[in-house]
């Protein structure tokens, strides 16, 4: 039977819950009956962590900004699977590979997967106010994000050595920084502080809807 997704604030009966509150209850149950870490619910991992540690603004899926009084847009590809700005105006983009399914059984990604996508994070927004082609990008780091598992030793030794990238691995204890990112080359400090400047237009990816459980 497929699963209904989560309204993350939105709790029983369409009741409000504040949203903090809402993601530490559904990610309780993840870790009491052991669900398996898929994409949803290593977004939930971060956003309780980030939000704990850094009280910072989180932005789920990001495709583009949207158009507020003429004002143009940041458009970004792929998109964006967590976006976190921080209280000192750090942004920082996570490309998130969870468990998927395979025949009856989840499977765990394999150890090189989402490295692509995730050294994307360095070159996006692809377009923006400044340029329609790109021009600098809005990140200070990037990090991939993997549920733990026996080839996680290879993909840190293969980001720390190749790759500006971070690495977060997320078991059901929570989440621990393998790899330290180092920083952007491409980051635009002008484009960055305009993106800062609109947050408003991201209003749509903090309404997060996630199926933590399949």
């Amino acid at each position: 039977m497929q699963r209904r997704r989560t309204t993350i604030g939105r709790g029983p009966f369409g009741h409000a819950v504040p949203v903090d509150q809402h993601v530490a209850e559904v990610l309780s149950r993840i870790v009491k009956r052991g669900h398996p870490l898929t994409e949803d619910a290593l977004f939930l991992f971060m956003h309780h962590v980030l939000r704990r540690n850094n009280q910072s603004r989180i932005f789920q899926k990001v495709r583009s900004s949207s158009n507020a009084g003429g004002y143009r847009y940041f458009n970004f590809s792929p998109d964006i699977d967590l976006l976190e700005v921080r209280r000192n105006d750090m942004v920082v983009g996570y490309e998130l590979k969870g468990c998927q399914k395979s025949g009856k059984s989840m499977k765990a990604p394999p150890y090189y997967e989402g490295i692509d996508q995730a050294l994307a994070i360095l070159k996006n927004p692809v377009s923006s106010p400044m340029s329609d082609s790109f021009a600098g990008s809005i990140f200070d780091y990037g990090y991939l994000v993997h549920p733990d598992g026996l080839q996680v030793d290879a993909l840190a030794d293969l980001l720390y050595l190749c790759t500006p990238l971070g690495l977060v691995v997320v078991d059901h204890q929570g989440t621990k920084e393998i790899v330290k990112p180092k920083p952007n080359p491409f980051l635009n400090q002008d484009i960055k502080s305009y993106f800062l400047s609109r947050l408003d237009t991201l209003d749509a990816y903090t309404k997060f809807k996630v199926n933590p459980v399949q």
